[in-house]
């Protein structure tokens, strides 16, 4: 495996026979940290406790939760083949909180980890399946958000709880964006601590929270990871170093789940650069957000929760069901209460369609410019060609009359 690709569930056949003691955390780890935070610890006797010592083991963790069917059961197999690996097994799971509040629009959790070694891993979930869920991230395109501060005392609660230890923060999706604005906001006491921060596929953040001094001081120690077909990724502003990783799908939302990234040994696979396509619709979205006012993006933020309520769907998987999806589409059509708020709908719909067909066009311009180029250069190579051949002849004749 060493040598070839493989997913973070086959690093663990791989690698799962080496302690931590053995072979040090590393990025691929980390990944599956991140992802093991969408499982749903709550059924787990003692693993929401903020106590070391009575904090159970992954392995028991397992027993408890192997059965559960939440959000995070996609993700059992491989909390189980973590639970019976000499890696994994002994990790502590602590300090598991869950937050859902529909009147705050918040929903939060977050899981702490603690290896053999003593290093403290915090994973930040991002995104589960409730539409206050999708509903606070709506609202990361106006501002900070609730779950900002919770993340940002949950992590101050487990550096005091836990003295001395180092400090890797991770979390996939929204989780990334709460793992690095948890961590600028990190008391000053335990910012040497603070060891590395990996960001998967999040989000960055509205305003002017990447010019502040508190992100600047953890850029050194931020690594964010998106896919080619990135959309959540590339969302808003960030300013920390990037690399590019690949995935086995195509489709760019199934290439933002964690199990479907590329593993080589003990990293993530890299990729130079982002496709056309992944570049595309980057820029769909960075100008759409950029041309809407704050108030124009409190109105959306509004509007699409108005509209997801409307519908009534209860959570975001079934969005994704061919059934919900023309309901969804007809509600963003028909579900505004007012004619201002349809008036409104109607622009942001007509906003991305001129978007697109400006960005085609200028991808289209760009590609006739080529051929053109192509076809001056070919006609210049075929004249030198003709004035070289018509050189020889002259010199040829002349030649000749000496």
């Amino acid at each position: 495996m060493k040598n070839s690709k493989a997913t973070m569930s086959e690093y663990v056949d791989w690698r799962g026979d080496l302690s931590f003691k053995v072979d040090k955390l590393n990025e691929v780890d980390c990944l599956i940290f991140a992802t093991l935070a969408y499982i749903d610890y709550d059924l787990s006797e003692f693993s929401s406790t903020a106590n070391l010592a009575s904090a159970p083991t992954l392995a028991q963790v397992y027993c408890d939760v192997k059965n559960v069917k939440c959000f995070g059961s996609m993700f059992l197999p491989l909390l189980k083949k973590c639970a019976l690996s000499q890696r994994f097994k002994d990790t502590k799971v602590m300090y598991h909180k869950s937050i859902i509040d529909l009147e705050e629009q918040t929903q939060f959790s977050a899981t702490t980890f603690v290896l053999p070694s003593s290093e403290i891993v915090v994973a930040f979930r991002g995104t589960d399946d409730s539409l206050v869920g999708w509903q606070e991230d709506f609202n990361m395109a106006v501002g900070t958000i609730p779950a900002h501060k919770h993340a940002r005392r949950y992590l101050c609660d487990i550096a005091d709880s836990i003295a001395d230890s180092p400090i890797y923060v991770v979390g996939h999706s929204k989780g990334g964006n709460l793992a690095v604005w948890a961590s600028a906001h990190l008391y000053d006491i335990y910012s040497n601590r603070l060891k590395k921060v990996f960001d998967f596929d999040g989000p960055g953040f509205y305003g002017d929270f990447t010019e502040s001094d508190e992100y600047r001081a953890i850029i050194d120690k931020t690594t964010k990871y998106v896919v080619d077909a990135s959309i959540i990724g590339m969302l808003l502003s960030s300013s920390t170093q990037q690399i590019v990783v690949e995935s086995i799908k195509h489709n760019s939302m199934l290439q933002h789940m964690t199990n479907t990234w590329n593993v080589l040994g003990t990293k993530l696979c890299r990729l130079k650069e982002r496709s056309s396509r992944g570049l595309n619709s980057q820029a769909v979205i960075e100008e759409l957000i950029e041309s809407l006012s704050c108030e124009e993006r409190k109105q959306f933020t509004l509007l699409l929760a108005e509209i997801v309520s409307s519908s009534n769907i209860q959570n975001f998987s079934e969005l994704k069901s061919i059934d919900n999806i023309p309901q969804f589409f007809e509600s963003i059509k028909n579900s505004a209460s007012s004619e201002e708020d349809k008036k409104f709908a109607q622009s942001i719909i007509k906003r991305v369609l001129v978007i697109i067909k400006n960005q085609t066009l200028s991808l289209t311009g760009i590609e006739e410019l080529k051929e053109k180029g192509i076809e001056k250069l070919s006609a210049g190579r075929s004249g030198l060609e003709e004035l070289k051949e018509k050189g020889l002849n002259t010199l040829s004749k002349i030649q000749k009359k000496k």
